[in-house]
């Protein structure tokens, strides 16, 4: 019995693909045809379409042909699949990262726009280009030390709760900075609400685990990011250890516990303005 044959049309319809692509993959070698008909049109085998399956199931995961063709379909020791994963998942992470950053800003200024203000537009392409990189995924591990990674190791055994944290951190910063830009000081009801935000995520992170918001602030992470803008960075975490520190002592929190939620510890006279660089 043969072995049953495809078109190119026939296995590009079976894997919901275009004619055209199939024969883009034949032509660059990444799913070659076993062979050419009498009429010589190509086909292709049930191999070749498992292959192709393959092909577009890496593909739906943002693999680039390059990878998938010189990597994975090559059947790579598991070792080094796991690590292609892993690499993927890192830069799959940055991209959310990116998507993030920019569905929350959308977000503080449509608040903005409903509210009658005008949103300060370069002072938020500013602050935006200031942040950390969107690899700090990939960062953070080495900026722990032995002893942080033991204590932390539930919070960064998974990814999301890690995700989740930063996202409010930078979200928090940028309303900071608008709050700033419009000399709105940091006992002013805004502000108070966000450090009670900051407070309520710190408590979601860790559990309301003392000890552990005592370690999470002594690692200081944003002080060993690399920022395009480490001034404005600084001023909106000083406007914020303020803010925290008021509200520690309306909510009457220990001293000890109004230093771990701030991030910098800067004794600064000046902080208690905001810094008039970034208007």
């Amino acid at each position: 019995m043969s072995e049953k044959r495809y078109s190119s049309g026939q296995i590009a319809s079976a894997s919901g693909l275009t004619i055209r692509t199939v024969q883009h993959y034949d032509n660059i070698g990444l799913l070659r045809s076993s062979g050419r008909t009498d009429g010589g049109r190509r086909y292709y085998t049930q191999d070749d379409l498992i292959r192709l399956e393959q092909i577009v199931f890496y593909k739906s995961l943002d693999f680039s042909l390059d990878q998938i063709k010189e990597q994975i379909l090559l059947q790579p020791h598991k070792n080094e699949l796991l690590e292609m994963f892993k690499n993927q998942r890192l830069l799959l992470l940055q991209r959310m990262e990116h998507l993030h950053t920019s569905f929350a800003t959308i977000g503080i200024m449509s608040d903005m726009i409903e509210a009658g203000k005008e949103p300060p537009f370069a002072v938020l392409l500013k602050f935006l280009s200031a942040l950390p990189g969107d690899d700090i995924f990939s960062q953070a591990p080495q900026m722990l030390t032995k002893k942080q990674r033991e204590v932390l190791s539930p919070q960064f055994q998974d990814v999301e709760p890690i995700q989740m944290f930063y996202h409010k951190w930078k979200e928090i910063l940028i309303e900071a900075t608008i709050l700033i830009h419009e000399n709105i000081p940091p006992n002013s009801i805004a502000a108070q609400d966000l450090a009670k935000r900051w407070w309520d995520t710190i408590l979601s992170f860790t559990g309301g685990d003392m000890e552990l918001i005592k370690h999470l602030s002594e690692l200081h992470l944003e002080d060993q990011m690399v920022t395009k803008n480490e001034e404005m960075m600084d001023s909106a975490s000083r406007f914020m250890e303020i803010a925290f520190g008021i509200f520690s002592v309306k909510s009457g929190l220990s001293p000890d516990t109004a230093e771990s939620g701030t991030e910098g510890g800067h004794e600064d006279d000046t902080a208690n303005e905001p810094d008039k660089e970034i208007r």
